[in-house]
């Protein structure tokens, strides 16, 4: 087994890369991996780049499930169901509906490295579904993620309500975090539910690129919060209403999901909004309905110290 961290190269993490298939996995506590795997070359699917930034562990996975396979588009299989083909790449689920089928290189792209995390990006958002329709217990959550010396504070909020802001300001104060817009996170422990931090394109285009996001790393769940604006000028905490918390929840959690699941069939699109809204009532249910609203001025570190 071998760490992919840029410190430590073994020889099996260099015949990992180079051997004929390469696959990478999320393993979970129920024993359910987020596996994706691919024959491509590595300079169009990097592996190398989510392997770097996840500190995957490489292993053999035969007779797992395959969440989500890469293949050149003239190598896709028949019999596939297609879901969405769009003028880079093509994504289909296996005959059997087991596993995500992912194929691009129709033209080439404009920029070969906001494609190339765009794919992989794809491929853990893909994956994660299809592990959810196969009985998975992790979602992938639009959220921040504040880290502190009780866990992981989660802030929800819409596009734009202000949580790259928020998580901006926690850094500039001393705070801990490397999450600012996709989290995973893992319902599968009977101890609470755990999050793990997970890069987005985004980060990587903004040059976070040298961040680490260990896999296997994760933080207890210790507050989640709604996130709005303030119009007092200042930080503050307040309580909101079950139905408003739990929409904003619902979304977070579904966000990621939004376009990639409407091309399933209805009764796939019913079981996995099904455990979606599961999961929703059973983290809905861990916390008071608040909201932190955010102002641009003061400490945010000190005052969410002061209030949790």
């Amino acid at each position: 087994m071998a760490c992919f961290c840029k410190t430590c190269k073994t020889d099996m993490f260099y015949q990992y890369r180079n051997s004929p298939t390469r696959q990478i996995a999320i393993v979970l506590h129920d024993g359910h991996r987020i596996v994706i795997r691919t024959n491509c070359k590595e300079t169009d699917v990097p592996f190398y780049g989510l392997e770097s930034l996840l500190c995957l562990d490489a292993e053999s996975w035969k007779g797992s499930i395959i969440d989500a396979e890469f293949f050149y588009r003239k190598d896709l299989p028949s019999g596939r169901h297609p879901l969405k083909t769009g003028g880079l790449t093509e994504i289909a689920y296996s005959e059997d509906w087991s596993h995500v089928l992912i194929a691009g290189w129709k033209r080439k792209p404009r920029d070969p490295v906001y494609y190339r995390n765009y794919l992989w990006q794809m491929a853990l958002v893909y994956g994660c579904m299809n592990s959810i329709l196969h009985g998975g217990t992790a979602i992938l959550v639009h959220c921040a993620v504040l880290e502190t010396e009780r866990g992981a504070v989660l802030l929800f909020g819409e596009s734009g309500m202000g949580k790259s802001t928020a998580f901006k300001r926690w850094l500039r104060d001393g705070g801990k975090g490397r999450s600012d817009d996709m989290a995973l996170l893992d319902f599968s422990r009977k101890d609470g539910v755990f999050v793990r931090r997970m890069p987005t394109w985004s980060a990587c285009r903004e040059g976070r690129n040298e961040w680490n996001y260990p896999s296997g790393e994760e933080i207890p769940l210790a507050e989640v919060l709604a996130l709005g604006r303030s119009e007092s000028g200042h930080d503050e905490i307040v309580p909101i209403q079950d139905a408003q918390y739990f929409a904003q929840c619902y979304r977070a959690l579904f966000y990621w999901f939004i376009f990639v699941a409407e091309a399933l069939p209805e009764t796939m699109k019913e079981r996995f909004a099904g455990r979606v809204r599961t999961m929703t009532e059973k983290l809905t249910g861990m916390f008071p309905a608040r909201a932190l609203l955010t102002a641009l001025d003061g400490n945010l570190t000190v005052f969410l110290k002061e209030m949790l």
